[in-house]
């Protein structure tokens, strides 16, 4: 995955507090064996992302940080930023070379049924 600076999540688009993070925890919430989605409406008037990548999860700091690249990439292609949705995505398993496809499919399809 080739990296280009105008490709970046702004981080006005970026949940970063936590009190922010425990709301969007409270929501809605989507799942699969890869991924935990939770959504909530925002008064922002754009989209923002939150992404938990934990340790215990992923004990390898390349994978954690690999899985968090994927979900800013495919949330930055998929979220236009008219939508008023914060989205928290929690990783459940460790990524590597041949399951990344799967995972990324997998976080593809919970996106497309969030509800925007």
């Amino acid at each position: 995955m080739p990296f280009n600076a105008g490709q970046t999540l702004p981080p006005c688009r970026r949940i970063r507090q936590p009190k922010e993070f425990e709301l969007a925890l409270r929501a809605n919430c989507l799942t699969n064996k890869w991924f935990a989605v939770y959504t909530r409406k925002n008064e922002n008037g754009y989209s923002r992302l939150g992404v938990i990548a934990s340790k215990r999860s992923m004990p390898k700091a390349v994978s954690r940080n690999f899985a968090k690249r994927m979900i800013r990439n495919i949330f930055r292609l998929n979220f236009s930023i008219t939508h008023s949705v914060d989205v928290v995505v929690r990783a459940k398993r460790q990524f590597n070379s041949e399951t990344a496809v799967e995972g990324r499919l997998a976080l593809l399809q919970l996106f497309q049924s969030v509800p925007k």
